[in-house]
């Protein structure tokens, strides 16, 4: 019984924990809008920290795209790309 009341401890603070660093990484909230959102996540546990990940996952930066698109089939000269089209 104990067992199962540890490993629920140790995933909240987990899940706090991760939340805390995903808040702290972020650059699009100002310092008080983070210590406001901090105290949500440790103040109340679960919903807080899913509702911080949540909102850090939306406000993260497009990865940029690269600069040459992906050469076709038949650039390789491989055989068969004669059958995928022209």
């Amino acid at each position: 019984m104990y067992f199962v009341f540890a490993f629920v401890a140790i995933a909240v603070v987990a899940g706090n924990l991760i939340a805390t660093v995903a808040m702290l990484r972020s650059d699009f909230y100002s310092p008080l809008q983070r210590r406001l959102q901090l105290a949500l996540v440790w103040l109340i546990p679960v919903v807080g920290a899913a509702c911080c990940i949540s909102f850090a996952s939306l406000h993260k930066r497009p990865i940029p795209r690269p600069d040459k698109n992906f050469p076709g089939p038949d650039f390789f000269q491989l055989p068969g790309g004669e059958a995928n089209g022209p």
